[in-house]
């Protein structure tokens, strides 16, 4: 079986098969296309097919291959986790610009979805942000980035799932920050709440309606906690905007959502 014709034969989307393959051969897309007549062993077909129908039922590639881009890295990722989508990379950009002096923003990171910061004062306009509270962490993929980008700052990351903080600890492991970023469990801003120093709030909170219907790969596979924000699906972020604000040390935040 040639490579060419493993992905022809998948009936998948051209380009989820050649990411399952890519994977299984431990080469990226542009590999196969320059090997397209190269031979697959018996055991990456085998490899290939049992993923191919794994695809076949919905699940997520993310899911299969276990892991997703964000902000030009690769996290681990699995049924315990949200999948990091491109959108939420607005968060960060809009953070790094908040940290940099920036004012409030409003941007749109995908149809219906936008990304807004907002500076809130604190009785102390001097202090300087010494920390960034990413609530809600589910992969990690938000914090670690901006403990990245940004070395000079401590990251507190916060869920409400054990489980999703176990994922993130991969992930902060996986990039080198495990000594910068503390995990803490909990609802909203709970984990915080006896904080004494400024800090920037940053999430991408369960938005979407509750009831609403979503595409299979979707519905089926990721976690409804994170994805489910109320019948009118602002609830949760509305909650935490307010924390947010009663927060003495919270000097701004920014976070994803509906486009109202």
């Amino acid at each position: 079986m040639h490579i060419c014709e493993a992905l022809r034969g998948s009936a998948l989307a051209l380009a989820d098969a050649e990411v399952l393959l890519a994977k299984t051969l431990g080469k990226n897309r542009a590999w196969l296309l320059a090997h397209s007549d190269d031979e697959l062993t018996p055991e990456c077909w085998t490899h290939f097919t049992r993923w191919v129908e794994r695809r076949r039922k919905h699940e997520p590639v993310a899911y299969i291959i276990g892991e997703q881009e964000f902000y030009g890295r690769p996290f681990t990722v699995d049924k315990r986790v949200l999948i990091p989508r491109p959108a939420t990379e607005g968060v960060v950009r809009a953070a790094l610009s908040m940290l940099s002096g920036g004012g409030d923003s409003r941007e749109m990171v995908d149809e219906g979805i936008v990304v807004v910061a907002t500076k809130l004062k604190m009785k102390n306009e001097k202090l300087k942000i010494s920390s960034i509270v990413d609530v809600g962490t589910g992969s990690g993929c938000i914090g670690i980035t901006l403990a990245l980008e940004r070395p000079d700052l401590k990251i507190i990351a916060t869920d409400i799932s054990s489980d999703a903080l176990d994922v993130a600890k991969i992930n902060a492991k996986r990039h080198n920050v495990t000594d910068r970023i503390t995990f803490k469990q909990g609802s909203g801003l709970d984990p915080v709440h006896h904080l004494t120093e400024p800090f920037l709030l940053v999430s991408n909170p369960p938005y979407i309606p509750s009831g609403n219907d979503l595409m299979t790969d979707v519905k089926d596979f990721e976690p409804h906690v994170a994805l489910f924000g109320g019948k009118r699906g602002n609830e949760i972020a509305l909650d935490l905007q307010k924390s947010a604000e009663a927060h003495p040390f919270c000097v701004g935040c920014v976070m994803e959502g509906h486009k109202e």
